[in-house]
């Protein structure tokens, strides 16, 4: 059977494993990918039948010719090896080809870049700012500086995700990566920025106290986030920080790479930075399921590399 004519049954397969959308839509592209450079090599269609452990580590390597990131090119080989046990338990195939297909070595990861305090400020002036939804902006740059939420996740927030309180409050993530939920805590800047932009949006005065007596009884289904069209999607968030990004950057004020993202790596670069060595309450927070992602945040990011060789007793040059 053609190789083509499997994935939607193969991308249910890894729906019913629990799999993530995100997860299930990279392997399908990975083996459609591999299909389509297997016809342009070898000018045949890719029959299950053809598949060979060679096939494998030559698809590996042009990966690595067109200079991909290792950890594509891993996922990719992850992509393949699940396929091919896939093939195997379904009885498509007796065996799995790619079942000693292995990955590519990493380099020393660096930690990610992240934004300074002052960078911080900046952004958030600049949301403040604003001419058009200046409240919510200011909110939404807020709640992810200072919970490290996943921009998918902060798109997810319903009000009944939410408990707020004078001096309380936390974040109920559904929607976390793999399906874990975990509850993140809300500081005080976060409440009350939450505050000021629910205030007018609700009839009330953008205060803690009056946003915490008027939360209780709110429909919990309600969106957190509100545009002109409803709901902030996913990628409706990253262009409003996208956009404020643009603007600050033009200006020097932070780094024009700046991303939702980054602002997830700013709050575990500062966490960390107030909690030394606490791996475990930073994955708790962050939703990391293994401590070795966590670990990345205590690794020296590429402007610290270049601070300690710029300050280094040989560099004596006059």
């Amino acid at each position: 059977m053609l190789v083509l004519q499997l994935l939607d049954a193969w991308s249910t397969a890894l729906g019913d494993e629990d799999r993530s959308a995100h997860t299930i839509r990279a392997y399908a592209r990975v083996v459609a990918d591999f299909s389509i450079w297997y016809a342009e090599t070898r000018h045949l269609a890719l029959t299950v039948s053809d598949l060979t452990p060679i096939d494998g580590k030559a698809y590996r390597n042009r990966l690595q010719t067109r200079k991909l990131a290792p950890a594509s090119i891993n996922q990719a080989v992850a992509a393949l090896r699940a396929w091919g046990d896939w093939l195997a338990l379904t009885g498509q195939r007796t065996d799995n080809p790619f079942s000693r297909l292995t990955h590519v070595d990493q380099k020393a990861r660096l930690a990610p870049q992240a934004l300074t305090p002052t960078q911080a400020h900046a952004l958030l002036r600049e949301a403040q700012d604003g001419r058009s939804d200046a409240a919510r902006n200011y909110a939404l740059i807020q709640v992810l500086l200072q919970t490290g939420l996943r921009r998918s996740e902060c798109a997810a927030l319903d009000v009944g995700d939410v408990l707020i309180g004078e001096r309380f409050g936390s974040l109920l993530v559904r929607a976390g990566k793999g399906h874990a939920s975990r509850r993140v805590p809300l500081n005080a800047s976060a409440r009350l920025a939450l505050a000021e932009y629910l205030g007018p949006r609700w009839g009330i005065a953008p205060t803690m106290k009056a946003l915490a007596e008027r939360w209780v009884g709110r429909d919990p289904q309600e969106a957190l986030w509100l545009g002109q069209r409803g709901r902030l999607t996913d990628n409706a968030i990253g262009r409003v920080v996208d956009g404020l990004v643009v603007a600050c950057a033009a200006r020097g004020l932070v780094p024009p790479d700046t991303s939702a993202h980054t602002l997830r790596h700013t709050f575990a670069t500062t966490y960390l930075a107030s909690h030394p060595g606490d791996l475990v309450g930073l994955a708790a927070l962050m939703g990391h399921s293994s401590l070795d992602t966590t670990r990345i945040y205590t690794q020296p990011t590429q402007d610290d590399l270049s601070q300690r060789v710029e300050g280094s007793a040989l560099n004596a040059y006059e």
